[in-house]
C-alpha cells in the first residue's frame, strides 16, 4: 500500500477538533483532516435555510480560550469583523412575563423591575456576585491543568485549583433571586440551553461562567458554526495541513495500545498516525478498530455512558408575519417555570437561524428553528418517538404563537430524513445531538467526557467533549489537547 504519515490525523469535523487542528498546524505539526461524512449545520428546504442545531455563540471578546485561539491563529481581523453582538441579547418568555435580556445594565434592570415586581434589589445583588465568582474561574480556563488529571503533577495542580474554586463550587448562585420559580427560570433556562445541563444551578462553576457570558451578550456570525469551521479548516490548509472532507476511514490499525495507522475507504492507502483525534462521536471511531485489536474493557466502559438527553430541532418555514414584533433573534420559552427545564417545557427559538448575511434575508419569508432537550428515556431510536416529541414541541410553541398553523409553509425536523432506497422516514443522527448531564469526576464540573481515551494516542474532541461550557468549551478543550500533543510528539521546530 502507498504510505504517508502525519503527526495528527483528525477523523470528523466537529468544532473542538478543528480548533485543535488549526492550533497544531500553526505550531508546525503535520495535520490531516478526514471528513468522515460530517454534515454542515445549515441546509436548505424549499428555499428556507434550516439548521440541525441552534447557533448559540458567545464569549468572543471576554473568553480567554476564544481570544487566545484567534490570536495564535493570526485571526485578529476576523475577531473584530465576524462576531456582532445581538441586541437585544435574547428574550425569555414565561406564561405571564416576557423579558428582553440586554447587555446594557440599565435596560436589563428596567425589564426585571417591570416583570418581577420587588425583585430588583435581589437581582442587583446577583449581578454583583456573579462577576466576583467568575474571577475565581478564569485561572481554570486560562492556565489550569488538563482535566481530569492524568499524573501526579497534574493531580497536585488540580488540587490547588479545586481549592481556589471551592468558594464557587459551594455557592448558592442565585441566592434570594432564585427563591421564586419565575425569577429562577430567568437565568436557569438560558444557561440550561447553553450548557445542556437540565439543572444548571446545581453546577455552580459552569453556571456562573455561562450566566456572565449571557449577561454580556450573544453574537451573530454570518452562517454561524459552518463559517467558523471553514475558518479553522483554512488555517489548517494554510499551514501545510491537508483537508480531505470527502474521505471516510475504513479501519484503525492498533498495535500495543496505540493507533498505528488509518486505512481510508475505497482507496489503496494507509496513513501513519502520531496522534489520532476523534472529531465525531467517539463510539463511531471505536467501531473502526478490529475486534481482535480492541481494548474490550474500555469499549464496554464507553458503552455504559449513555446520554441523558438529545437536542432536537424542528425548522419551520413561514410567512414573516408569524414572528412577533420586537422579538429577539433568540428566545427561550418556558411553559412551566416550576417544572424541570427539559423536554417540551423549554424551547429555544431562533429567527433566521442560519444567520445568513443581513442583505440576503427575505423580507417576506422567515425560518424559525425550534429546539428542545428530549429526555433519552423517551427516545427508542425510531421515527415515531421523535415525531411524537415534535408534536409536543409544536403544542408548546402554539401557546406563544397561536397563529402558527396559519402561517407555516414548511416543517423540516432536522433529525428525520428520507431513506433514498425505500422512501421511508429514518432517523438522521446528524440532527440528533447527544447531551450528557453528568460531569466527569475531578473536572470541576467543566467536562462531560474526558479527552483521554483507553488508547495512548487517541484523543476525543467531538461535540460531546465541549461539555457544560458549550461554545466556549470547544476552545478550552482544544488547548488542553495541545498540551497533550506537546508531550506525545516533540518536534524540533516547535517552540514550547
Amino acid at each position: 500500500m502507498p504510505r504517508s504519515s502525519y503527526d495528527v490525523v483528525i477523523v470528523g469535523t466537529d468544532l473542538p477538533a478543528l480548533v485543535f487542528g488549526a492550533l497544531a498546524a500553526k505550531k508546525g505539526y503535520r495535520v490531516l483532516v478526514l471528513g468522515h461524512g460530517g454534515k454542515e449545520n445549515v441546509y436548505e428546504v424549499e428555499g428556507y435555510h434550516c439548521v440541525r442545531q441552534p447557533h448559540l455563540l458567545f464569549g468572543f471578546p471576554d473568553s480567554s480560550p476564544i481570544r487566545e485561539a484567534f490570536r495564535e491563529l493570526a485571526l485578529a481581523p476576523e475577531m473584530r469583523n465576524l462576531p456582532r453582538p445581538l441586541s437585544p441579547t435574547c428574550s425569555l418568555v414565561l406564561p405571564d412575563a416576557r423579558i428582553e435580556v440586554s447587555h446594557m445594565k440599565g435596560v436589563l434592570e428596567d425589564e426585571v423591575a417591570r416583570e418581577f415586581p420587588g425583585g430588583l434589589d435581589a437581582f442587583r445583588d446577583l449581578a454583583r456576585r456573579l462577576p466576583e465568582a467568575e474571577g475565581l474561574i478564569e485561572p481554570a480556563l486560562a492556565q489550569g491543568p488538563p482535566l481530569p488529571p492524568g499524573g501526579l503533577r497534574e493531580y497536585f495542580a488540580y488540587r490547588r485549583l479545586a481549592k481556589a474554586l471551592a468558594p464557587v463550587a459551594h455557592l448558592d448562585v442565585l441566592g434570594e433571586f432564585g427563591a421564586d420559580p419565575r425569577t429562577r427560570a430567568f437565568l436557569a433556562a438560558p444557561v440550561a440551553a447553553l450548557s445542556g445541563l437540565h439543572d444548571p444551578v446545581s453546577h455552580p462553576v459552569p453556571f456562573v461562567r455561562l450566566a456572565n457570558h449571557l449577561l454580556r451578550g450573544l453574537y451573530f456570525v454570518e452562517w454561524g458554526l459552518d463559517a467558523l469551521k471553514a475558518l479553522f479548516l483554512d488555517r489548517i490548509r494554510n499551514n501545510s495541513g491537508d483537508v480531505r472532507l470527502g474521505d471516510f476511514v475504513d479501519m484503525l490499525v492498533v498495535r500495543r495500545g496505540r493507533i498505528h495507522e488509518v486505512e481510508v475507504r475505497a482507496r489503496d492507502e494507509a496513513i501513519g498516525v502520531g496522534l489520532l483525534v476523534a472529531g465525531t462521536r467517539l463510539r463511531d471511531c471505536l467501531d473502526l478498530i478490529p475486534e481482535g485489536q480492541a481494548r474490550r474493557r474500555y469499549h464496554a466502559r464507553v458503552d455504559r455512558v449513555r446520554p441523558s438527553h438529545f437536542l432536537v430541532t424542528v425548522n419551520i418555514g413561514a410567512n414573516r408575519e408569524l414572528i412577533p414584533e420586537g422579538m429577539a433573534r433568540t428566545a427561550f420559552l418556558v411553559a412551566d417555570p416550576s417544572a424541570p427545564l427539559e423536554g417540551e417545557n423549554l424551547l429555544v427559538l431562533q429567527v433566521d437561524p442560519a444567520m445568513e448575511p443581513v442583505d440576503a434575508v427575505d423580507p417576506v419569508r422567515a425560518t424559525l428553528a425550534v429546539s428542545a432537550f428530549l429526555p433519552a428515556s423517551r427516545l427508542d431510536g425510531k421515527v415515531p418517538s421523535l415525531q411524537a416529541f415534535h408534536e409536543a414541541m409544536l403544542r408548546t410553541l402554539r401557546s406563544f404563537l397561536p397563529f402558527l398553523d396559519e402561517h407555516r409553509a414548511v416543517v423540516s425536523p432536522a433529525a428525520v430524513g428520507i431513506d433514498p432506497r425505500t422512501g421511508e422516514p429514518v432517523v438522521d443522527r446528524a440532527g440528533l445531538k447527544a447531551v450528557y448531564s453528568e460531569t466527569v469526576p475531578r473536572s470541576l464540573d467543566l467536562l462531560t467526557w474526558p479527552l483521554r481515551t483507553g488508547y495512548k494516542n487517541l484523543l476525543f474532541l467531538g461535540e460531546d467533549a465541549m461539555g457544560p461550557l458549550g461554545f466556549e468549551g470547544a476552545f478550552w478543550v482544544a488547548f488542553m489537547a495541545m498540551e497533550r500533543l506537546k508531550r506525545l510528539i516533540q518536534l524540533k521546530n516547535v517552540m514550547t
